[in-house]
């Protein structure tokens, strides 16, 4: 607080705050017990309620600063500077929630006010004092008397020696202002209403807000321009302990002053239904609120779960259980088999299933002869028969036939079982059992075994002949063997050989000779028919060397005859000029043309004792 001279400036202004607290305080007090929060009953005793935006907004008067809700504090107005807030040539003098301003020595305000709030354009001027004061100097007057004059002190103001007249003697006299100077702080209080400096004049203090006194709230300005000591003494109010709430604990407890706050929650099993989790310590030592309201948890009948039994104890609350149970002819099929009513008052979703009763899934075969499945009964430990039929037959012998019925009982959830069958049948497996419902299930699958090895070591001998040995027959049972025999020469595209027949024998170990073409390659596929199994083999001909010719020599006279040649039998075929001993491709990439040997060979010389190719027969006619 600032101090100042004369009366305090703006009383419109206090007073239309000063009507305003009742109202306000009138309005929070209304709205305390209401169940849901209304934001204007939380404003400030010294802030107003405002719409802005559709939403109620808790605003500081004017002369104060803060949240609105919580505090709003005095606003020091003069310290933004006399001379930015009152003008040039001034004073600022601060009060609760407001302040007022006063023109300097040797200036006066324009509204002839000692003090003035710069709302209305008011400012201070410079004083003429040759016209004011003369030779009376500052804050006094000239009385003229009869051949002289005196000099008397302005109203509320006096000479240091506290005379209020003078006469001049030339030397610089000045009127002082008279009064007590600025009223003393209070801590934790402040001035309310105008006042006074003057001598006799009291200030009037209250406490702020959340603070109380019990004592004397003025103080008085004496006759020797002091101010009296206040009594005032501003204690912070106390709301004591937190109010206890049904069904809640406190979760934290700030302090029972003044604006402490104290939390609640709901104790276990549960849930808020209504109401404010916090409680306020106000200016009066009591708490507002807390209104919350906590009620039980209750989730309500549990929902049913297809093809399932419940059973429970009926009870609804917090982590209360329900069990459920597959009815008859379903096995369950989840995570699992209860649910618990749960914080949120429902009961926990679970994914416990109750499928209906498998006796066969995922039915496979495994090993040839073996057969496995999965039967899903739900009911451990329970024995469980099956009834196989098989029956069998082969195509190679039309008077084979297997018909076979045997029994099983397991009580697996995943039953194998492996049959004795023969090999390179075909089969049907039939397997029957019967469900809780006394219904029978029955299932066929088809099996078809793989034919062994019919015979191996096959070996071939004398460049054209086969021979092998049989595995699976005894001596007393006659085979019948079926060959397709192909041939082709890489270096005769048009060349094509082929033939077939069948070899009917009771032996162990078969041969066969082949009528085959030299200098070809062959593929024989050799096939048992009754068991139908074949195998493929790869043969290579050789070509062979061709015979020299014969050449017979005669004496004669006169010119060297005519030699002519013979072109002997063609056994190999036309035969490549660039393959000498050997059937195989040359390892060069350069292709050999196959060429045929003249039928007639002109001899102009009788040198017939040259060489002749490997590829070609001469004989002489």
């Amino acid at each position: 607080m600032s101090s100042g001279g004369g009366r305090p400036p703006g009383p419109l202004l206090l007073l239309l705050l000063l009507l305003a607290l009742p109202r306000c305080a009138g309005r929070r007090r209304a709205i305390v017990n209401r169940s849901i929060p209304d934001v204007c009953a939380t404003c400030h005793i010294h802030a107003t309620c405002q719409q802005s935006g559709g939403k109620s907004v808790c605003i500081c008067n004017y002369g104060f600063v803060g949240n609105g809700r919580t505090h709003c504090q005095d606003k020091d107005e003069c310290q933004i500077g006399a001379s930015k807030i009152c003008g040039n040539h001034t004073l600022c003098h601060n009060t609760h929630g407001s302040f007022y301003c006063v023109c300097l020595d040797g200036y006066r305000a324009s509204n002839n006010n000692k003090t003035f709030i710069p709302n209305d354009g008011t400012n201070c001027t410079d004083i003429d004092e040759c016209e004011e004061s003369g030779l009376c100097g500052h804050n006094a007057r000239c009385v003229n008397t009869e051949g002289s004059y005196m000099c008397y002190c302005n109203d509320g103001y006096k000479l240091e020696t506290g005379e209020r007249s003078f006469h001049p003697d030339g030397n610089r006299v000045s009127c002082k202002e008279i009064g007590c100077g600025s009223p003393p702080e209070m801590k934790h209080g402040y001035i309310v209403g105008n006042y006074s400096l003057l001598p006799g004049s009291a200030v009037h203090y209250e406490c702020q807000e959340g603070f109380y006194s019990n004592e004397g709230k003025s103080s008085y300005c004496t006759a020797n321009e002091t101010w009296e000591p206040a009594t005032l003494s501003c204690k912070g109010v106390d709301c004591g302990d937190p109010p206890s709430i049904l069904n809640a604990h406190t979760t934290s407890v700030s302090g029972t002053t003044y604006r402490s706050e104290v939390t609640y929650d709901c104790i276990h099993g549960y849930l808020m239904a209504g109401g404010s989790r916090t409680a306020i310590c106000n200016a009066k030592g009591q708490w507002d609120g807390p209104d919350l309201v906590c009620k039980e948890i209750d989730c309500g009948k549990p929902w049913l779960i297809p093809h399932t039994t419940m059973s429970w104890d009926n009870s609804t609350t917090l982590w209360s259980r329900v069990y459920y149970h597959c009815k008859e002819g379903y096995y369950f099929k989840g995570d699992r088999n209860f649910s618990e009513c749960t914080i949120n008052q429902s009961w926990e979703n679970i994914t416990y299933i109750c499928e209906e009763e498998e006796l066969f899934s995922n039915l496979s075969i495994f090993n040839e002869t073996c057969v496995k499945w999965q039967s899903k009964t739900g009911r451990l430990g329970v024995q469980k028969m099956y009834t196989f039929h098989i029956l069998g037959q082969r195509l190679d012998e039309k008077i084979f036939s297997e018909d076979v019925i045997f029994n099983i009982s397991t009580s697996e959830d995943n039953p194998k079982v492996c049959l004795d069958l023969n090999s390179g049948s075909n089969y049907l497996v039939n397997i029957t059992t019967i469900s809780s419902t006394n219904i029978t299930v029955s299932v066929t699958v088809a099996i078809q075994t793989k034919v062994k090895e019919a015979f191996n070591n096959v070996l071939i001998f004398n460049d054209t002949c086969l021979k092998w040995r049989r595995n699976v027959r005894g001596t007393d049972v006659e085979d019948r063997y079926s060959f397709h025999v192909q041939g082709q020469r890489w270096y005769q595209k048009n060349f094509f050989h082929e033939m077939t027949f069948e070899l009917t024998t009771h032996k162990q170990a078969p041969e066969v000779c082949l009528d085959l073409q030299p200098g070809t390659n062959y593929s024989v596929n050799i096939s048992m028919v009754a068991l139908n199994f074949s195998l493929l083999v790869s043969m290579t001909t050789q070509i062979t060397d061709p015979p020299f010719p014969e050449v017979e020599f005669v004496a004669v006279k006169g010119s060297a005859p005519l030699l002519r040649l013979r072109k002997a039998e063609d056994q190999n075929g036309p035969i490549s000029s660039c393959l000498h001993s050997s059937v195989h491709p040359p390892t060069t990439a350069v292709a050999c043309e196959a060429v045929h040997i003249s039928t007639t060979v002109d001899m102009m010389q009788a040198g017939i004792a040259s060489s002749f190719p490997a590829t070609e027969s001469v004989s002489l006619l």
